[in-house]
């Protein structure tokens, strides 16, 4: 079985990996090298189709013979006719074929060579996903939808519990967010999930995302976390003894509230497209 050796996706506009060159818009295979199976992968530049044109260069001195393969159609390899390779350039002689990448597309470079016993290399190269995971950090607002808590009040001289409802509204929590959406797009839609944690807790959200120019994530959704909230064991009109205390009265309990978030790509400048 093929090993894939590498898997890293290019962004500059030269790279080297010993056995594939992508420099500019050309993609040069050296066609000598041991290595058997290679994969990457390359951007998809939205904006602008000429960047996706590639030529695909492979001298080739031992006449090895080459196959290309675009997803899983048979791409045709380019003939020079004879009389006129004198008159190219070499980079142009050793050009064996050209594709346009578009979305998820894959090209598959099979190199056979012409020993006595042949050896196949398989080259693969493909634009990245539409969608893919990405880990930003930020900030989620939980709301409570049940605020009543348990206090102590004195009625005719007994201490009895009675419920009331926090002013605590909402609590802010810092999370790390895991972001699965189509990063091809400025404004995207995707799906969400992620921790957050404070001095105190840790909570667990899930939810829909807006992702605006790849590197703002906006989500909203549910968040499991704690929340004081009555004590099952007390109730309202309960007569109790003065020795308990509204800590006593209420209890921490997991909970499942709405949240909204905010969070950012530290990888990229967020405020850049």
């Amino acid at each position: 079985m093929k090993t894939k050796i590498l898997l890293l996706s290019v962004f500059c506009s030269g790279l080297a990996f010993g056995q594939v060159t992508i420099k500019g818009n050309d993609i040069i295979i050296d066609v000598d090298s041991n290595v058997k199976s290679f994969e990457t992968v390359i951007e998809y530049v939205k904006d602008n189709a000429g960047k996706n044109k590639y030529d695909i260069i492979a001298p080739n001195p031992k006449g090895y013979s080459i196959s290309l393969k675009k997803n899983a159609t048979m791409q045709p390899v380019l003939q020079i006719d004879k009389a006129e390779s004198e008159k190219e350039t070499k980079i142009n002689k050793d050009k064996i074929g050209e594709i346009t990448f578009k979305r998820n597309t894959e090209l598959t470079i099979t190199i056979t060579t012409t020993d006595k016993d042949p050896v196949e290399k398989v080259y693969k190269i493909k634009t990245q996903t539409d969608w893919r995971w990405t880990t930003t950090f930020g900030a989620n607002a939980i709301f409570y939808t049940n605020r009543n808590q348990f206090i102590s009040q004195t009625d005719n001289g007994l201490q009895k519990v009675t419920e009331i409802q926090s002013n605590k509204t909402m609590e802010l929590m810092p999370a790390v967010m895991f972001n699965f959406m189509d990063y091809q797009n400025t404004i995207s839609y995707g799906f969400s999930g992620g921790l957050g944690i404070n001095f105190e807790e840790i909570a667990v959200f899930a939810g829909l995302s807006l992702g605006i120019g790849q590197n703002i994530i906006l989500t909203g959704g549910v968040g499991v976390h704690k929340q004081t909230l009555p004590n099952t064991n007390y109730f309202v009109g309960q007569t109790i003894d003065s020795s308990v205390t509204n800590d006593n009265l209420n209890e921490s309990q997991y909970r499942i509230n709405p949240f909204i978030g905010i969070s950012f790509r530290l990888d990229k400048n967020p405020f850049k497209k």
